[in-house]
C-alpha cells in the first residue's frame, strides 16, 4: 500500500503505458527537458513489447512482391536510427545493450526466388541487402543439408527485456504501477496550460498533456474519455515457441516456396536455460490466428521440416503464444505503414505499430508537444506510488501460471 496520501504533483506530460512506446517516449521527452511520469497498469512491456521478436528492421519483408512499397519505405531508416543509439550518438544512449544479432538474414532454396534475385541486386536496395558467399553463411547454413542462398539484411535483433530495463533505469522515480481509469481523469479545457488532472490513489497529478500509449488498453480509455477518434484495431497473431537441443541461434526470414509477399517463417532465437529457443512468426503466425494450438503446432512442424529440413525436430517441444497487435484503425483493417500520434485537446493518442518505429513515434509526439516550459530545476519525483516492475517474455511465463 502507499505510505502517503493527499499528494499533489505537477508534470508536463503523463504517459499511460509502459511498453516500448511509453518508455521510449519518456526517455526522449525527459532528455528534451520535459517533466514526465509513466503509469503502467501491469508489468512493463507485458502485453505486446515482450511478445515481439525483437527485430529492428528496415521493411524489406514488406517488399517481397518485388517492388518497394509505402510500408517498406516508411521504415527504411529505422535500423540506422537504432544503430546510432547503440553506438552512443543517437537520441537515447543504448551503448550498454548488446544485440542478440547484428544482422538479420533471408534464405531460400535455390529454386525459389525467381525475379526477386534481380530485385535484391537492384541499385534501389544497395546497402540494405547483400547476397552472401557460402563461406560467410551463419553456422545454421553451414550444414551440408542446406542447398540454397542466403542474404544479409541491414537489420538487427534486440533482447527486449534488456532494452526495457535500460529505458526504465534512465528514469528512476518516474515510472509507476497504476491502472488509470477514465473516471480518474478530470479534463481541463483545450488550452495546453490548463491540461488535465489525474486524481489517483489519494492524490492529484496535474499534467499539461496526457499521452495514451497503452496498446490494447487505449480504446477503453478513449471510450471512457468520450474521444471518438482515433479508433483502434487489433491484428491477431499466433506465434510458435520451439524448445530444442540444436546449438545454433537463427535470425532469418524463410522464403522457400512462399505463396504470397510475406516470409513463410520469420525466426528469432532467444536465451532459454543453457541454450536457445526459436520463436516463429511470419506467415505462420498470421495464418495461425485462426488455428487452435494443436493445429498450429502440427503446421509449424511441417513448415520447419520444409524450411530447415537438416535440423531434427522430432524431440523438440512446441507451444504457442497468441498476441494482439494494437494499431490505429485502417481502411479495410490493413496494417498501418507508420507510427501514429494524434491529439484531441490535451490528450495525445499513440500507437508505434511496431517495435522498430519507436523513434518515429517520438518524432511525431515531439512535433505535437511543442517546446518544454521553462523551469529553474526539474521536480525529479516524489510520488508515493508503487514503482512499476519489468515483465517477462511470454515464453518465460509458460508453466508458471
Amino acid at each position: 500500500m502507499n505510505s502517503a496520501s493527499d499528494f499533489s504533483r505537477e508534470v508536463d506530460l503523463a504517459i499511460v503505458g509502459g511498453g516500448i512506446a511509453g518508455l521510449w517516449l519518456a526517455n526522449v521527452l525527459h532528455a528534451r527537458g520535459f517533466e514526465v511520469i509513466v503509469l503502467e497498469a501491469g508489468r512493463l512491456g507485458g502485453q505486446q513489447t515482450l511478445a515481439s521478436q525483437g527485430m529492428i528492421h528496415g521493411g524489406l519483408k514488406y517488399a517481397l512482391g518485388g517492388n518497394l512499397t509505402g510500408a517498406s519505405e516508411a521504415i527504411a531508416d529505422m535500423p540506422e536510427r537504432w544503430r546510432t543509439c547503440l553506438n552512443g550518438t543517437g537520441e537515447i544512449d543504448l551503448t550498454a545493450l548488446t544485440p542478440l544479432s547484428e544482422r538479420y538474414y533471408l534464405f531460400a532454396d535455390a529454386s525459389t526466388l525467381g525475379r526477386l534475385t534481380g530485385f535484391f541486386a537492384s541499385k534501389s536496395l544497395r546497402g540494405r541487402i547483400e547476397r552472401l558467399n557460402p563461406a560467410d553463411y551463419p553456422p545454421v547454413f553451414q550444414d551440408p543439408g542446406f542447398n540454397g542462398v542466403v542474404y544479409a539484411l541491414n537489420d538487427l535483433v534486440l533482447d527486449t527485456p534488456a532494452l526495457l530495463a535500460h529505458l526504465q533505469g534512465n528514469l528512476p522515480g518516474r515510472i509507476f504501477q497504476h491502472k488509470l481509469t477514465p473516471g480518474e481523469v478530470v479534463a481541463g479545457d483545450s488550452r495546453p496550460e490548463k491540461g488535465v488532472e489525474l486524481q489517483i490513489e489519494g492524490g492529484t497529478i496535474a499534467a499539461r498533456r496526457l499521452i495514451l500509449c497503452a496498446g490494447a488498453g487505449t480504446q477503453q480509455l478513449l471510450d471512457g474519455l468520450q474521444i471518438p477518434t482515433p479508433q483502434m484495431q487489433l491484428r491477431p497473431l499466433h506465434q510458435v515457441v520451439v524448445r530444442h537441443a540444436y546449438p545454433h541461434p537463427l535470425y532469418a526470414h524463410c522464403l522457400t516456396g512462399i505463396r504470397r509477399a510475406e516470409p513463410r517463417l520469420t525466426i528469432t532465437s532467444h536465451p532459454d536455460a543453457d541454450g536457445w529457443l526459436w520463436y516463429l512468426g511470419g506467415q505462420l503466425a498470421s495464418d495461425g490466428a485462426t488455428m487452435s494450438e494443436g493445429e498450429l503446432v502440427a503446421h509449424a512442424r511441417r513448415e520447419l521440416a520444409a524450411c530447415v529440413p537438416w535440423v531434427a525436430w522430432r524431440e523438440a517441444e512446441f507451444s504457442t503464444i497468441r498476441v494482439d497487435r494494437a494499431e490505429p484503425r485502417q481502411s479495410g483493417r490493413q496494417r498501418p505503414d507508420e507510427a501514429f500520434a494524434a491529439t484531441t485537446d490535451n490528450v495525445v493518442v499513440c500507437w508505434p505499430t511496431k517495435l522498430s518505429l519507436a523513434p518515429d513515434l517520438a518524432d511525431k509526439v515531439l512535433a505535437l508537444a511543442g517546446p518544454p516550459p521553462p523551469r529553474p530545476t526539474a521536480d525529479g519525483g516524489g510520488l508515493p506510488l508503487r514503482p512499476a516492475v519489468l515483465g517477462e517474455p511470454p515464453w518465460a511465463l509458460q508453466g508458471k501460471e
